[in-house]
């Protein structure tokens, strides 16, 4: 028997009619938690519903977008919806179409949101007063996030587009799943703790579900974030909503890109400014010149007399300034000089080599100290005996202490 062979169209057709054949497929009820929710620009809702288990895909076309938009709806909400599945031929894909959606209350991620949001502020974590300055002009820019993905390559993109200067440091974290909190903090303590001092410290990630993005609500992202010493921005690239990380940090960023140009300046328009500056400024310098120009041929014309014993006034003036300018300095610098020579006399006194010229001696122990009393000198000591033109070594045969 010949095997009959089914190409891709024709299985997916199969699969529309089988799945959206069936009555009780067409008139369904679900229970679960937005997830995902995204408001198209055609007016469609997408979003998924979400238990512990499992996902499914659904939308809310336009004509039905106004019954979903009435519960102002947002990701962790628990609601039911009531619609029917259809099949996508080109994509293969199904999606649960609603019809009707009822709000059942929030999900438990929300509400744990809702609780956290609330201790936070009322403890002060929010607070303006607590939020340190970004660097206007960073030089060790510090960055923690997943080690590959769009997050970082926008981040050190724009960073190194705008402000090339600044040294970038990367401290890869997991961001998504149970150990992510507990890694995200490390990370940030270790930036703190880093061998070279950090100006900055961008902690986010790409967007993603409220799940996926749920680390950036957990207390230990928070507590390290809030007891950081290098000023912090939080990117978590999630227009929509805010994570608790984004209230805590010093600045919030809306995309990984925005932290990016947030946290540095543009270098191409300081130089821009800096020259429009230099030929504001030499225009205003030309113009004083002239006006001055102008000025002094006015008083000179007027009475170029005045103006010959204004500058002999002027020149006689100079000379006198100079001649006690000149006064002055030779007796500070004959001062000084006098101080010099007081040093080098002090040192020459105080040379303990100095007597060895006329004839003394200088006893020293092994070690070098010199000894000026015989209380630590015990029989059978080696001694140095530094003359002149020599050095003897000798022992120590007997002591005897002179009478005062």
């Amino acid at each position: 028997m010949e095997q009959k062979i089914y190409s891709v169209t024709e299985i997916n057709a199969f699969l529309k009619e089988y799945i959206e054949a069936p009555e009780f497929l067409n008139n369904l009820y679900i229970t679960g938690e937005i997830s995902n929710l995204t408001f198209n620009k055609s007016g469609h809702i997408y979003f998924s519903i979400k238990d512990e288990g499992a996902t499914i895909k659904a939308v809310v076309w336009k004509s039905n977008a106004d019954n979903m938009k009435r519960w102002n709806p947002e990701n962790g909400m628990k609601i039911t919806v009531k619609g029917r599945f259809s099949f996508y031929i080109v994509g293969g894909t199904i999606t649960f179409e609603v019809r009707d959606v009822q709000l059942e209350g929030k999900g438990e991620l929300q509400k744990l949101y809702d609780e956290r949001y609330a201790w936070l502020e009322t403890n002060g974590w929010f607070d303006q007063s607590i939020k340190k300055p970004i660097p206007i002009f960073p030089t060790n820019i510090g960055i923690i996030t997943a080690a590959s993905g769009a997050a970082i390559h926008d981040l050190i993109t724009t960073i190194q587009r705008r402000y090339p200067i600044a040294n970038i440091y990367l401290f890869p974290a997991q961001v998504q799943g149970e150990q992510a909190r507990f890694d995200i903090a490390k990370k940030i303590d270790a930036a703190n703790n880093f061998s070279i001092p950090l100006d900055t410290l961008i902690i986010g990630r790409g967007g993603g579900s409220y799940e996926d993005l749920w680390a950036f609500n957990e207390i230990e992202v928070l507590k390290a974030i809030r007891n950081s010493l290098i000023p912090t921005v939080s990117a978590v690239g999630h227009q929509p909503d805010y994570t608790l990380s984004d209230y805590v940090a010093d600045l919030r960023a809306p995309t990984p890109t925005s932290a990016g140009e947030m946290t540095t300046p543009n270098i191409a328009e300081l130089k821009r400014n800096l020259q429009n500056y230099y030929v504001d400024y030499q225009a205003i310098i030309n113009n004083k010149i002239q006006e001055s120009e102008l000025f002094l041929n006015r008083i000179i014309g007027r009475n170029s007399l005045i103006t010959k014993n204004i500058v002999n006034q002027k020149e006689i003036e100079l000379k006198n300034i100079y001649q006690i300018n000149n006064r002055h300095m030779q007796q500070i610098l004959m001062h000084k000089t006098q101080e010099l020579i007081n040093l080098n006399q002090q040192q020459i006194i105080l040379d303990p080599l100095i007597p060895l010229q006329r004839g003394f001696a200088l006893v020293t122990e092994m070690s070098g100290k010199i000894i000026s009393t015989n209380s630590n000198i015990k029989i059978g000591d080696q001694l140095g005996i530094k003359t002149k033109d020599s050095h003897i070594e000798a022992v120590v045969t007997k002591i005897k202490k002179e009478q005062k």
